[in-house]
């Protein structure tokens, strides 16, 4: 079952994706020979007009393959109303879209999510009391209904504030002295100190109090979309930059075939929100992929495009050699991750 999940959900943002390019182009009037949904041999094609709509073999990516898009040294063989005989920023916007309807998705996704589970982001949360643990020692400092405006001196606005603050506290090196709050309770600012109290349940000292209940309007619930997303992608690029410099291997990467693993798991734990939840960091995880600056990913071709705005002509033959050379080596490291996934099965 963990596979046909992972084939849904992994087919669905493949096709936002190139769905993205697949409007914008035919918005531009360019010629779309194909749009295809996975790579290898075709399983299903219909020609509609001038564009074959395909399923091939392997769900591990798709394409749509624009008209024009290798060069002609003839300018009278070129294909009419190709890809670059048009101008730079109808390019960009056609290669930048996949990557765009990736993060829109995903942001509806959160919107859903948040909505079917009544969540509320962290940064949504006031840092209000709602129940303090009747074994930690704020059981005798604090009150329900408190609003703790300061922790060390550090202004506290929301709930992300606060648990940002205890965390560095932990980080520093935390040894059972005093933390100073300023807390208001009846319409008073009160000043007192408070010991942490070790959770087994998070691995860390904390406050041992829960957050009051909070409820955030519709228009709150589109803001802390984008919020929630933002939070997603910084920790996926940190992920990435851990990556490339090296602080991560390249053999913890899960690709194609050791996803169905986590996606049955999440599928386990959390039923539909679960899988909800991998469509959202598979979504980002995705569009920030294509984002980079390698040959042959959108964010390699867009590399080529922006120089244009500044009047910098680039060879489109030497372009399109790049960007073979950039295709071969990420089947290379497709393929290693492949086995690297098969091996984790053993």
């Amino acid at each position: 079952m963990s596979i046909i999940f992972t084939i849904i959900i992994l087919g669905i943002i493949i096709f936002l994706h190139e769905l993205g390019h697949f409007m914008t182009a035919k918005y531009y009037k360019m010629p779309v020979l194909e749009f295809a949904i996975g790579m290898g041999p075709k399983v299903f094609s219909k020609k509609i007009n001038e564009t074959a709509y395909s399923i091939r073999l392997l769900p591990l990516g798709g394409f749509v393959n624009i008209g024009g898009m290798q060069p002609e040294d003839d300018p009278e063989k070129q294909v009419k109303d190709g890809f670059y005989t048009k101008s730079p920023f109808s390019r960009f916007v056609v290669l930048i879209a996949g990557i765009m309807m990736n993060f829109i998705s995903s942001i509806i996704a959160i919107f859903i999510m948040l909505s079917v589970t009544g969540g509320v982001p962290a940064g949504y949360i006031k840092p209000i009391v709602g129940s303090v643990n009747e074994n930690s020692a704020a059981k005798n400092v604090l009150q329900v209904n408190d609003r703790i405006t300061e922790i060390n001196g550090k202004k506290i606005k929301n709930w992300e504030d606060l648990a940002n603050a205890i965390y560095k506290i932990n980080e520093k090196g935390y040894n059972g002295e005093n933390i100073s709050l300023k807390i208001m309770r009846d319409n008073k600012e009160i000043n007192t100190d408070i010991k942490l109290t070790y959770s087994e349940e998070l691995k860390i000292n904390a406050l041992g109090i829960v957050a009051a209940q909070a409820k955030i309007s519709f228009f709150q619930k589109i803001s802390a979309s984008f919020y929630t997303f933002g939070n997603y992608f910084k920790v996926m690029a940190d992920g990435l930059k851990m990556l490339i410099t090296g602080k991560v291997s390249v053999k913890e990467v899960t690709g194609p075939v050791g996803l169905p693993k986590y996606v049955g798991q999440a599928y386990k734990d959390g039923g539909g929100i679960g899988l909800l939840n991998i469509f959202i960091l598979l979504s980002i995880n995705i569009g920030l992929m294509n984002l980079l600056p390698i040959p042959a990913l959108d964010g390699g071709r867009l590399l080529f495009v922006i120089p244009e705005f500044f009047g910098i002509k680039v060879n489109k033959k030497i372009e399109e050699r790049i960007h073979m050379i950039g295709m071969l080596l990420l089947l290379g490291l497709m393929v290693f991750i492949v086995f690297n996934d098969v091996m984790k099965y053993f």
